[in-house]
């Protein structure tokens, strides 16, 4: 009987693919599955799990994470690796951390609320000096369309581009496409993707599809002008060819009733055209961004200095209340009950509470003051504060999950409760968004199968980000695996502790190694810089 490195037995397998579950043994030599058989008469391997009563399947898939800079900083990746997560698309919604110039180097990462680290400019070199991380999960990068315009442009240019900029970041994007990235994407809600005009970002996204690179975007707007928001990606899409993601498909708070119907319906016509076009979205109903989001356009020019010398200023203050194009109607229309502190420096024993409820115990004026004082005390780091909202409607998550090309995402990125990221937040489900999808969506709401919800983390998001070696558990494949307690999946997350490890998942293998089993880290290492082509 053939020997195997590591024997999964006994355990329910769900492929990825969607297929029927089937009772059968998973054997791995190296970092590749080699067999799917009953391998009972298989010698014990140096790994040997009995899975009986779990679920056995491809490693999970988090197609829109902000993890670029986490990995180096901390690259154990504990809260997405004991998650089963062993994947990681990186450089979405427009942030990346290169390519970059040496001039507006400290600028970029100013804009993401951290300290210049490292010594990359080219997006070659970011990844390189990420395979010398010994990070702990896969990554796919992608690079970011407002790295693109800072290094071209610099930080402080709200405005359309010209064509010889447009012209030289094309150049920068081929260049990272050649070198590894698997796409591109923006942030058209955020500075300074807001000022790029449509043909900036076909151009683009014709080097893309040359490439036969993904596109994703975070849309100019999911609300009231969702129409305007969606359509805009679609018809880049059209114009350029480009293989087409759709990040956060969930409309937000102030969107009409039928937004997400229509939203998909202009997907299906595109696609009646021949155009690629799929989505994703975050398992919950609570969106989050930092703070300063909630400023006006003009205000995204400023230096931290500028900034918070308005936010200190009466003056200063009544200006960036001023806002005609809000980001979250929630906070047009002040309703602070809604929006509560996710993330912050200065004040953590906050975190959690309502703005409405800190308005009422320091007497402020309203939830403008309240978050002023909140940024102000912040100081230089007040464009790490984030806020999250309660802005995503049950109906709409429950219609785009109900249909078939909608991922499931994160949007947040790899955390620890200890170590050199120990208290830093991005989203309340950071550290649980796998049950709180597999466990409440699968598992209890019965909104997809478990062959298909399986299928949204892994299969689905393998083939956009164009893996094939990976996504699905069959000989050949990455001996990317997890084994969970489809029962025990627990989200443990709460607003008054939303840093708290997931339960319910036994054991992760990341290209064969087995890095996580029975509740801990196993000093296991398999995590690999996954580049196009």
């Amino acid at each position: 009987m053939t020997s195997f490195d590591a024997v999964i037995r006994n355990g329910l397998v769900v492929d990825g693919t969607g297929a029927p579950a089937r009772s059968v043994d998973v054997g791995i030599v190296g970092d590749r599955i080699t067999a799917l058989d009953d391998l009972s008469d298989a010698p014990t391997a140096a790994v040997d799990i009995d899975a009986a009563g779990k679920v056995v399947a491809p490693g999970f898939i988090d197609i829109h994470t902000h993890s670029d800079l986490s990995h180096l900083v901390d690259p154990r990746a504990e809260s997405q690796i004991r998650q089963g997560v062993t994947t990681e698309a990186i450089g979405q919604c427009g942030i990346s951390l290169a390519p970059c110039t040496p001039e507006h180097r400290t600028a970029l990462f100013r804009s993401t609320g951290s300290r210049p680290t490292g010594h990359w400019h080219t997006y070659a070199e970011l990844l390189d000096e990420m395979d010398e991380a010994r990070i702990a999960t896969n990554v796919v990068g992608m690079v970011g369309h407002g790295a693109l315009r800072t290094a071209v442009m610099g930080p402080d240019a709200p405005r359309p581009a010209e064509q010889h900029e447009i012209d030289e970041m094309c150049g920068l994007l081929a260049d990272s496409l050649e070198a590894g990235a698997h796409g591109f994407t923006t942030g058209l809600e955020y500075h300074p993707g807001k000022n790029a005009a449509f043909d900036e970002l076909a151009a683009l996204c014709r080097v893309t599809a040359d490439a036969d690179a993904l596109y994703a975007t975070h849309s100019r707007n999911r609300d009231t002008r969702y129409f305007v928001g969606f359509g805009e990606a679609l018809d880049v899409a059209r114009d350029s060819g480009v293989r087409l993601q759709i990040s956060h498909i969930n409309p937000k708070y102030g969107r009409p009733d039928d937004a997400l119907t229509n939203t998909l319906q202009m997907v299906e016509w595109t696609r009646a055209e021949g155009i690629d076009v799929a989505m994703d979205m975050m398992p919950t109903n609570w969106n989050h961004t930092a703070a300063t989001s909630m400023f006006p356009a003009w205000a995204f020019s400023l230096s931290t200095e500028e900034l918070l010398d308005l936010v200190r200023s009466p003056a200063g203050r009544a200006r960036l209340r001023h806002n005609p194009l809000p980001m979250w109607r929630l906070v047009a229309e002040e309703r602070w009950d809604r929006v509560r502190l996710l993330a912050c420096s200065a004040n953590r024993e906050l975190v959690g509470r309502t703005i409405a409820e800190l308005t009422t115990e320091r007497g402020a004026d309203d939830g403008w003051e309240t978050l002023f004082e909140l940024l102000s005390d912040e100081g230089e780091r007040l464009k790490g504060l984030l806020i999250t909202s309660n802005a995503f409607a049950e109906e709409d998550n429950r219609l785009a999950l109900e249909h078939p090309l909608c991922a499931v995402e994160s949007d947040t990125m790899a955390l620890a409760t200890d170590g050199p990221l120990a208290g830093r937040m991005m989203s309340l489900l950071g550290y649980n968004w796998v049950p709180r999808f597999l466990g409440h969506y699968v598992r209890d709401e019965a909104v997809l199968t478990l062959e298909d919800g399986v299928r949204r983390l892994t299969g689905l998001p393998a083939e956009r980000l164009g893996l094939d070696d990976r996504g699905t558990l069959a000989p050949g494949s990455a001996a990317d695996v997890v084994v969970f307690d489809l029962d025990g999946l627990t989200d443990m997350s709460s607003f008054e502790n939303p840093t708290v490890y997931a339960r319910g998942i036994d054991q992760v293998l990341v290209n064969g190694a087995l890095v996580f089993a029975d509740g801990d880290r196993t000093g296991g290492h398999g995590g690999r810089v996954l580049r196009a082509g």
